[in-house]
């Protein structure tokens, strides 16, 4: 959400985070931005952003990260578009 207000202008952003670290810690995070813009002569830029936490968890994560070679033998998977705009979803085949 973006209020705006002649050259400035203030906003919201909502976000959930999953992480799992290197060294197998894991944490899930919902936290809020809360955004302050001023136009300028370059575009819109932020004078102020402040991360606030709502919710931190540290337990476990259920699973275990997926291998890299396992990664690499998914197929790639993109959105294309037919000549009428309709879009198509695209899977290729891993070429080894």
């Amino acid at each position: 959400m973006i209020r705006l207000d002649g050259d400035t202008a203030s906003g919201r952003a909502y976000i959930a985070e999953l992480m799992r670290f290197s060294d197998g810690r894991s944490e899930l995070n919902y936290a809020i931005y809360h955004d302050r813009y001023r136009r300028t002569g370059d575009g819109w830029k932020f004078t102020e952003r402040i991360y606030e936490v709502r919710y931190l968890d540290h337990s476990p994560l259920a699973g275990s990260a997926p291998r890299r070679k396992a990664l690499a033998d998914l197929p790639a998977v993109g959105i294309t578009a037919e000549r009428d705009g309709t879009p198509r979803a695209v899977i290729e085949e891993h070429v080894r």
